[in-house]
C-alpha cells in the first residue's frame, strides 16, 4: 500500500508539472470552441489559405467516483470471483487528464491527444495491454491502475482544399450510427453505455479526393486506408502481424449521404459495407448501416462446458432514427442485428456452464469447468454480445428554463432474451469550463439473460469535467 500511495503522488505531481503551465493561461477559454476543433469530416469548401504557423492547447481534466452494488448470484460474478468473494458494495475513482494539441504551417498540421489515467477499484484488476507508444503504471498492484497513451497523434498534409493525406494513429471514423457501427473496420469498438467518450485510435496511412458536380451527384469522396498490423501496434485488429488495407468511396446524391466500404488483409477477415444518411424534414434524420464479415469464425459453449467451433458470413446492420423538437428534446432511436453475436439459446448455454462450474467448486469437484468458461469470457462477457438490440435515448436541453442542464434517459434492450438496462443521467455546467455528471446503470433480466447476468445489480457514477 505505501508503495502504491508513494506511486500515486509521484504520477500526480508529474501530471501536475506537465500540464500546468500549459491549463493556466487558457483558464479562462470558452471550451466551446475546443469542441469545434474536433477533426470531424466536413463537406465545407470554403478552407481559408493558412497564413504561417498556429499553435493551439485544449483539453479535458476528469475525475469519476463510481459506486457498485454487486450481483453475487449472477454468473459473470462467480466465474469471476468464485475464490476470492468479493463486498456487496465496491468503489472505483478515476483521474484522467486529456490534453489536445495541435500545430499548423502551411499547408502542414499535426495533432495529437495523449491521455493520461490514474484508478483505484476495490475490486480486483485486470491488466490491459494498450498498443505502442504506451506506459503502464501499478503493473503488479491488484487495485492501482495507471497508463500514459496516446489516443490520436498523427500529421496532415493539405496541399489542396480537395486533397489530404495523413499518417499516424488515428480514430477512424466510418459509420452513421450513434451507439454501434458495424461499417466502422478500422475502429475499437465504442461503449455502447458512454458512445461519446474518445477512443484509442489505430496507426493508419491514409488519403482523401474529393470532387464536387452540379446536378444530382453533388460530391465524390474516395479514401483509402493502411494499417500495419505487430505485436505491439494494432493490436486486436487481425489475428497475426498483417497488413490491412481498405477504402471508403463517399456520395452526396440527391441529399443523401452513402458510404462504400470494403477492408481486406492478411489473418483478417474480409469485410464490405455500406451506410447512408438522410434528413426526411427539417427535425427528423434516418440513418443506417451494412455490413459483411466473411468467413466469421464463431465461438460457442454448449452447457456441459464444451467449446465449438464454426465459420460463417455474419450479416449486421442498423437502423436508426434522430428527431428534434421544437422544445429542444431529441430522440433516438437504433436497431441493431449483430451478426456475430450470440442468440439467446447460446447465451443461455454459456451461463449454465458457468452455473454447473460453480456447482462443482462448491461441491468439492474443483474448478476445471469454471476456468474452462473463462477461455471464451472475452467473446460473451464483451458489450453487446447478443444478436438484436434496440437502443432508445431521449434527452431534453434546459428543461423548465433551467440554463446548462441537460437530462438524458437512455435504454438499451436485448431484443432475444428481453432484459434492458437503463441508464438516467445529466449534464450540468457549474461554469464555462467545469462540467458534472451524474448517471445511473441499472441492468434488469432474469437468470440466465444478458443484462441479468451482469456483475452489477447498480452502477452510479459522478464526473467532474473541467475543460481547458
Amino acid at each position: 500500500m505505501h508503495e502504491a500511495q508513494s506511486a500515486w503522488r509521484f504520477l500526480a505531481v508529474m501530471v501536475w508539472a506537465a500540464f500546468s503551465p500549459l491549463m493556466a493561461p487558457l483558464m479562462a477559454a470558452d471550451w466551446a470552441q475546443a469542441q469545434d476543433a474536433e477533426h470531424d469530416y466536413s463537406m465545407d469548401f470554403a478552407i481559408p489559405e493558412p497564413e504561417g504557423s498556429r499553435f493551439e492547447v485544449w483539453g479535458q481534466a476528469e475525475l469519476r467516483a463510481v459506486g457498485r452494488v454487486i450481483n453475487d448470484t449472477s454468473a459473470i460474478y462467480r466465474q469471476r470471483y468464485y475464490d476470492d468473494p468479493q463486498e456487496d458494495t465496491a468503489a472505483d475513482f478515476l483521474v484522467r487528464v486529456k490534453p489536445e494539441l495541435s500545430f499548423h504551417y502551411n499547408d502542414f498540421s499535426a495533432y495529437a491527444r495523449p491521455r493520461a489515467d490514474v484508478a483505484w477499484s476495490q475490486l480486483p484488476l485486470t491488466q490491459t495491454d494498450y498498443d505502442d507508444p504506451s506506459v503502464t503504471l501499478f503493473k503488479k498492484d491488484k487495485h492501482w491502475a495507471g497508463e500514459v497513451l496516446a489516443e490520436e497523434a498523427f500529421v496532415t498534409w493539405r496541399p489542396a482544399p480537395a486533397f489530404t493525406l495523413e499518417s499516424g494513429k488515428k480514430v477512424l471514423k466510418w459509420g452513421k450510427g450513434y451507439a454501434w457501427n458495424p461499417v466502422a473496420f478500422a475502429s475499437r469498438a465504442k461503449d455502447v453505455d458512454d458512445p461519446d467518450q474518445t477512443r484509442e485510435g489505430y496507426v493508419m496511412a491514409y488519403a482523401d479526393a474529393i470532387a464536387s458536380f452540379d446536378g444530382p451527384l453533388k460530391t465524390v469522396a474516395f479514401t483509402p486506408v493502411v494499417l500495419p498490423v505487430t505485436g505491439s501496434v494494432n493490436q486486436g485488429l487481425a489475428d497475426d502481424s498483417s497488413l490491412v488495407y481498405g477504402t471508403k468511396a463517399y456520395l452526396l446524391l440527391f441529399d443523401v449521404d452513402i458510404d462504400m466500404l470494403v477492408m481486406a488483409g492478411d489473418n483478417y477477415d474480409t469485410r464490405a459495407g455500406v451506410d447512408f444518411a438522410a434528413n426526411l424534414m427539417e427535425n427528423l434524420a434516418i440513418h443506417g448501416e451494412f455490413s459483411t464479415r466473411f468467413d466469421f469464425e464463431k465461438t460457442t459453449m454448449d452447457r456441459a462446458g464444451n467449446i465449438g467451433k464454426r465459420r460463417q458470413d455474419a450479416l449486421s446492420f442498423l437502423l436508426g432514427l434522430r428527431y428534434l423538437t421544437e422544445n429542444d428534446t431529441t430522440y433516438l432511436a437504433e436497431y441493431y442485428h449483430n451478426g456475430e453475436g450470440y442468440s439467446h439459446e447460446e447465451l443461455s448455454d454459456y451461463y449454465a456452464a458457468i452455473d454447473a462450474g460453480y456447482a462443482d467448486f462448491t461441491g468439492g469437484a474443483g474448478d476445471s469447468l469454471l476456468k474452462k468458461t473463462r477461455q471464451v469470457s472475452n467473446k460473451y462477457n464483451k458489450s453487446s454480445s447478443g444478436q438484436d438490440y434496440l437502443y432508445f435515448r431521449v434527452s431534453q436541453k434546459e428543461p423548465f428554463g433551467i440554463l446548462y442542464l441537460t437530462p438524458t434517459l437512455t435504454t438499451i434492450l436485448n431484443l432475444g432474451d428481453g432484459s434492458f438496462t437503463l441508464n438516467p443521467e445529466a449534464t450540468y455546467m457549474l461554469t464555462p469550463a467545469l462540467e458534472i455528471r451524474p448517471r445511473l446503470i441499472i441492468p434488469v433480466g432474469g437468470a440466465g439473460s444478458e443484462y441479468g447476468e451482469k456483475l452489477n445489480s447498480l452502477r452510479g457514477e459522478m464526473r467532474l469535467t473541467w475543460y481547458f
